[in-house]
């Protein structure tokens, strides 16, 4: 991947499951990691990579954003896991 070194999925994977972790108590969060990618690219490693790990991913669309279209969500590249339950 674009010379990225192998475990790069296994450290973002632990970050992520490590957020919000308090030691000696239960519970759960919700986290919304937020990507700005260098030219909006979503084939980047660290986009792709996110949403495996993931259960979703929202695009925000700077051309929406630009005709003033709000929420600048393009659905197309957008995915959910849970989607195929909900329908």
């Amino acid at each position: 991947r674009r010379s990225y070194p192998g475990y790069l999925y296994t450290d973002l994977s632990t970050i992520y499951e490590r957020a919000g972790r308090v030691h000696g108590r239960n519970g759960s969060i919700t986290q919304i990691p937020i990507l700005s990618m260098p030219n909006d690219d979503i084939t980047h490693p660290i986009p792709d990579l996110t949403g495996y790990i993931t259960e979703g991913q929202i695009f925000i669309d700077r051309q929406l954003h630009n005709k003033q279209i709000y929420p600048p969500i393009n659905v197309l590249p957008s995915l959910s896991r849970l989607m195929k339950k909900a329908i």
